[in-house]
């Protein structure tokens, strides 16, 4: 008989845990491990796979966002309880937040894999307790940085550095299709909320105006128009809602960004950074985080604060007007990409399952 893993994530998206864990189970699937999913009902990465419901649904209200996050791990941990087998020998919890996964895993005895993204999360008490959880009844915990490791061990959580790839289609994709540059664009993936940096790249186009800047977000087109309705957007500016689908972003592009403000959110890793390095882009992201190993000063980007803006409008202008330069940079982003390939990745994985 085939050994079962059970998955477990929240919120089926188009951001990267969810991407993560597609290729955790394509992995799975791989080694000939017989796979189950408990997730949302929406559209996402995990969309590809057959899942079962976690009844967790948001709402544009954060008081009933909480209560249903609550409820659903009330209703998801019953259902565990009634369907519980001994054939499901491991559950594998992508980011901290489906806990009652983690808390009914160790209640039945299973082995409990706990895949960390995040190095907080909001509230502040909610955080503490889903870190208390993971410290309390994880069997293993992963992280998906250097940087993350060490948060997790100054919070008493021991675990292990599994650095994120991109899934197989993506590298197909991107191998497969010539980049279509025509002028110097500058490339963001974010989300509207205050700290990603937005408001910034904004201040960045009107400065550049013979540069293009493209943003992508990920926040739904009615949140993206509310956006565009509030901002007197320069002509050089580009917005977009939400994509199943950013290849023709990362081909168009010629520089990757990220200006998230690190006092307010750290990134524990950069999937976008990564994808943009399979397209041969340099990048610029902040001075702190999981982002910083993926990212060379001088080599294939630069390591720069959203503070710094002047600094960054300069290294943008000088890629803009020195091919050499910018090619040097570009040639470092491909060899940096190296460091995080999908042959590391599912090694990694495979050698988790089986011991």
């Amino acid at each position: 008989m085939k050994q079962k893993i059970i998955f477990f994530h929240l919120l089926n998206n188009f951001t990267g845990s969810p991407q993560i864990l597609s290729s955790v189970i394509n992995r799975a699937l791989e080694d000939d491990y017989e796979v189950k999913l408990y997730t949302s009902r929406t559209k996402g990465f995990l969309s590809a796979f057959e899942s079962r419901s976690n009844f967790y649904k948001r709402s544009e209200h954060r008081l009933l966002t909480l209560f249903a996050f609550f409820f659903s791990q009330f209703l998801l941990a019953i259902r565990l309880l009634l369907e519980n087998k001994k054939e499901d020998k491991i559950y594998y919890v992508n980011t901290i937040l489906p806990f009652g996964a983690i808390l009914m895993g160790r209640l039945l005895g299973k082995r409990v894999i706990t895949h960390v993204h995040e190095n907080e999360v909001s509230p502040k008490l909610l955080s503490n307790f889903l870190f208390w959880v993971v410290r309390n009844f994880s069997t293993e915990v992963l992280a998906v940085s250097t940087y993350l490791r060490d948060n997790l061990s100054n919070k008493g959580i021991k675990s292990e550095v599994i650095y994120n790839c991109v899934t197989k289609d993506f590298e197909e994709r991107a191998g497969d299709k010539q980049r279509t540059i025509t002028g110097f664009e500058v490339l963001m993936l974010a989300s509207l909320r205050p700290y990603k940096g937005v408001a910034e790249f904004v201040v960045l186009a009107r400065s550049l105006p013979e540069v293009r800047f493209t943003l992508v977000l990920s926040d739904e087109i009615t949140q993206v128009n509310r956006f565009i309705l509030s901002e007197s957007l320069p002509s050089n500016f580009q917005v977009y809602p939400v994509q199943s689908d950013v290849h023709p972003f990362f081909r168009r592009a010629s520089l990757i960004i990220n200006l998230t403000h690190p006092e307010d959110c750290v990134e524990t890793f950069g999937m976008t950074i990564l994808e943009g390095m399979y397209y041969g882009l340099p990048a610029i992201v902040p001075t702190k985080g999981g982002v910083t190993e993926l990212v060379e000063n001088g080599i294939n980007g630069f390591q720069l604060n959203y503070t710094d803006l002047d600094r960054i409008a300069a290294e943008i202008n000088k890629m803009a007007n020195d091919q050499i330069y910018w090619g040097e940079l570009s040639r470092g982003a491909m060899l940096k990409r190296a460091y995080f390939s999908r042959e590391n990745f599912g090694a990694k994985i495979s050698e988790l399952f089986a011991s």
